[in-house]
């Protein structure tokens, strides 16, 4: 659904969510995360603080966002017991369709694109200003590849046939392929700022496909398997 095919309540919830994120990142990127207060942040966006906690648990989440939404316990287990060509693929075409179907964090969605581009620009930077941050984004993502990996071990315990290195605990191969999708995701994160128009989907897909064949080019020569 893009923005202007959603009703006038959940439209004015998008403009008031996006105009706390345009207040709050501008105050914050100007004067230092610790030197704005969620008041502040309110006074700006014209809100009361009672409002701010209905679309933000934190000013952590106005200054970096809420990064990946977690995949379901659900879609996970789905991922272990059901059977798959290509696992990796399948949990990274989950999360972009997530991110593009998310109205806190799409750009179709968005009631202002050019402002949400400007909020993306500004958290980045915030974010590697910040090394609190920047920890709790990293401990996000570790917690986000935590469910991943038990769901690789589960598929691959389930789906034996589908390993590729029977020479190895699945534990091990799980991880490697937990690895691969991490790096899939941040690459196609920094490719993103260079073309910000795309959508999840297509960056997110497009990368796998070209970091997996560029990976399978370099795969001779290096001696034992």
């Amino acid at each position: 659904m893009k923005a202007s095919d959603c009703g006038l309540r959940e439209r004015k919830r998008r403009e008031t969510r996006l105009r706390i994120e345009d207040c709050g990142t501008r105050l914050i990127l100007e004067r230092g995360f610790d030197q704005v207060t969620i008041d502040e942040i309110c006074e700006a966006a014209g809100i009361s603080r009672r409002s701010f906690f209905n679309y933000f648990d934190s000013k952590d989440q106005v200054a970096a966002g809420h990064g990946i939404p977690p995949i379901p316990a659900e879609v996970l287990d789905g991922f272990a017991t059901g059977d798959s060509d290509n696992i990796v693929r399948d949990i990274l075409h989950h999360v972009a369709v997530s991110l593009d179907n998310d109205p806190d964090t799409s750009l179709d969605l968005s009631p202002d694109r050019a402002i949400s581009l400007a909020v993306r620009a500004r958290r980045r930077d915030i974010v590697s200003q910040t090394p609190l941050l920047s920890a709790a984004s990293m401990r996000r993502f570790d917690t986000f590849a935590g469910g991943i990996l038990e769901s690789i071990i589960g598929f691959l315990g389930n789906f034996p046939e589908r390993r590729q290195y029977s020479d190895i605990p699945a534990e091990h191969e799980a991880m490697m392929l937990t690895a691969l999708i991490r790096e899939i995701l941040a690459t196609a994160n920094l490719l993103h700022r260079e073309d910000p128009e795309l959508s999840k989907q297509e960056n997110i897909i497009h990368t796998g496909h070209r970091l997996t064949c560029l990976a399978g080019a370099y795969a001779t020569g290096w001696g034992r398997g």
